[in-house]
């Protein structure tokens, strides 16, 4: 009887070529002998494909047509946060479960348990932002965020180079881990077979997509939170793979599907779906139990009223026009009395082509501004309002009255009160607003020293340093 030869591509990516009873694995002209009986089973790739065009395809749909949903997936605190929380805490789980099964990937694993339970904690600052306490005095001063947490001392909602250095590396190590680790390994790399016979765990090849395009979010070429996805992509398939190992032990090695029963990976891809409707419906409900309590509802209202001015700058940034008005409309709605709001909806107006309604919010935001001069002429915030709102009806005249004004209005403050944060930093937003750069920063400065637990001093102080650019998101104000 002639023996058949039969040429596919396996699901993970792979062309395999099957000789009479051998296999052998084609990639990039390289053909390497795997002993294998039959085809690949798909159920594994299908679940971790379907999985990961189900993650891309929310993300992109909410980012394009429903922003605010869009904010609670990727916002602090919120569903997408919770979402990352349990991700690393199965994936925990499951890392133990090998430790105890498997003497050949226990160092791995064990490492990694260890690893998924600082970040799962990282994540809700260890339980600060579960139980409400307030963070030391130490974390309040030093911690770029003021929580209770270590990752924020290195890293924050600031640019720095240390914080694009270790995005960088964190990219580099996903590519080479979840990409080329698995592909040099299926070619028998020498390099890539020593160090997985001696416990360093192989990724399975279909959770590529995952590695890779986190990799590429985590740099965040797009400024819009990609960041939080690329965490949720990682989670997502470090407990793919933890779960295979913890089921299938060598089994997870897509290379050695031969060693599958009839059947088990279909079974294990069902296991990955339900424990993927279970790790959401837990990320929901945590969500919601602290959403549906005072302080977490405060906290929640706080965040998302942030999350809407940012991503309102955001999608300007993009023009879509449309998403910015929308967001903004909503923070007017919330800030009836906030002149910078009207403000920005008058750019966007204006930008989107509606010069009139621009106009018209303009001179509502005039008026509002008027009126807080009435009922406290020496307030440099309001003096510094109305610089904004005239620059922007084209009143260089008045503007240059009003800022003279809040300048003398910061210096007399500083002469006052010396010792004051509030003044320094006062004067600074002045200085800043003048284009004085140097003695704004110096001012900043100031404000930090005296009062250092402070977040909006330290923030306008890392703005002023020049470490922090948020590329465009306070050009609408």
């Amino acid at each position: 009887m002639a023996e058949t030869n039969l040429v596919y591509r396996s699901l993970d990516g792979f062309e395999c070529k099957e000789e009479g009873m051998t296999t052998a694995l084609t990639m990039g002209g390289l053909d390497v002998g795997v002993n294998r009986t039959s085809s690949p089973d798909r159920a594994l790739a299908l679940f971790s494909y379907g999985l990961f065009t189900v993650i891309a395809g929310v993300f992109v749909v909410t980012a394009l047509r429903y922003p605010l949903i869009y904010i609670w997936a990727t916002y602090e605190d919120l569903l997408g946060e919770w979402i990352q929380f349990w991700l690393y805490v199965a994936t925990m789980l499951l890392s133990l479960r090998v430790v105890f099964t498997s003497r050949r990937h226990r160092p791995f694993f064990g490492l990694l348990a260890v690893a998924c339970f600082y970040v799962a904690m990282e994540e809700i600052s260890w339980g600060q932002r579960v139980l409400g306490f307030a963070s030391p005095e130490f974390f309040r001063q030093h911690n770029l965020q003021g929580e209770t947490n270590v990752h924020n001392f290195l890293t924050g909602p600031f640019g720095t180079s240390l914080k694009a250095a270790m995005e960088y590396a964190v990219a580099a190590a996903l590519v080479v881990y979840g990409l080329f680790y698995p592909l040099s390994y299926r070619t028998r790399f020498r390099i890539a077979v020593w160090a997985e016979a001696r416990g360093l765990a192989v990724p399975p090849g279909y959770l590529w997509p995952f590695f890779t395009v986190a990799a590429c979010l985590e740099l965040g070429p797009l400024q819009f939170n990609e960041g939080e996805i690329a965490e949720i992509l990682v989670g997502t398939a470090l407990a793919v793979m933890a779960m295979q190992y913890a089921f299938a032990g060598r089994r997870a090695l897509s290379s050695e599907t031969s060693r599958w029963p009839q059947g088990a990976a279909g079974k294990l891809a069902g296991r990955g779906l339900f424990g993927a409707c279970l790790l959401l419906s837990l990320a929901a409900n945590t969500t919601l139990a602290i959403h549906v309590t005072p302080d977490g509802r405060e906290r929640n209202e706080t965040r998302i009223a942030n999350g809407v001015d940012k991503f309102a700058a955001r999608y300007a940034r993009y023009r879509a026009w449309d998403m910015a008005i929308a967001l903004l409309e909503r923070a007017r709605q919330a800030n009836p009395g906030d002149a910078s709001v009207l403000r920005k909806l008058a750019r966007c107006h204006r930008d989107a082509g509606d010069a009139a309604e621009g106009d018209r919010l303009l001179h509502l935001a005039l008026a509002m501004d008027l009126k807080q001069l009435d009922r406290d002429p020496e307030a440099a915030s309001v003096n510094r309002s109305l610089v904004r709102t005239y620059e922007l009806l084209g009143d260089q005249h008045q503007a240059q009255f009003h800022i003279d004004i809040a300048l003398r209005i910061g210096l007399l403050r500083i002469q006052e009160h010396p010792t004051s944060a509030k003044a320094a930093y006062s004067l600074g937003r002045t200085y800043e607003l003048m284009g004085r750069d140097a003695e704004a920063l110096e001012q900043f400065e100031r404000a930090v020293e005296l009062d250092p637990a402070s977040r909006r001093f330290q923030s306008a102080y890392r703005a002023a340093g020049g470490r922090a650019d948020s590329a465009g998101e306070s050009d609408l104000d």
